[in-house]
């Protein structure tokens, strides 16, 4: 299922703290925040997810480098009590493809992820297409644009990245 428009969500800090800069002025999204509901919440929508970054300083041989955030992990709660756990490479971009049959027609589901930095926007990117591109065939799509808001505060835009209309927008809860 394709998501047919982008929900702005905006993020309050319940536990751990605040979005901040820490690496190459990226922000780091670590902490546990509560999501704001927004007008037409999808099933696929977490209430609640977990956040952490981690943060490289050296090199291989122990040596100091300059700071990069390598992965983040997330884990999502849903409305329905449903929990998800990823952990995915920062800057790594991939795929899996399920070959051809005989009459050129795809064997089986293509997949794909990415999880890369956007200026100061990260964006992760998944889904799977049974036809030879993606949104072809059965397809689904997920795009999420993690990002701060002019007041420092976390926001997550979730929605097809090749539908650009505008959803709804949340108001912070403050903690």
């Amino acid at each position: 299922m394709s998501h047919t428009c982008w929900i702005q969500i905006t993020l309050s800090v319940v536990l751990l703290m605040v979005a901040r800069v820490a690496a190459q002025g990226k922000p780091d999204f670590t902490g546990h925040w509560v999501l704001q509901e927004p007008l037409q919440a999808a099933s696929d929508v977490p209430s609640t997810i977990s956040v952490r970054q981690t943060l490289v300083r050296t090199n291989v041989r122990g040596e100091p480098m300059k700071p990069f955030f390598k992965d983040i992990a997330v884990e999502r709660e849903f409305r329905n009590g449903t929990r998800s756990e990823d952990t995915y490479l920062i800057g790594v971009v991939g795929g899996v493809a399920s070959g051809l049959r005989e009459d050129g027609t795809p064997n089986g589901p293509n997949g794909y992820q990415g999880v890369t930095w956007d200026g100061d926007a990260l964006v992760f990117d998944s889904g799977t297409y049974t036809g030879h591109t993606r949104e072809t065939g059965t397809w689904t799509d997920r795009h999420e644009v993690w990002s701060l808001d002019p007041n420092g505060r976390p926001c997550i835009g979730i929605g097809n990245p090749y539908i650009q209309s505008i959803g709804a927008i949340g108001k912070p809860r403050v903690a």
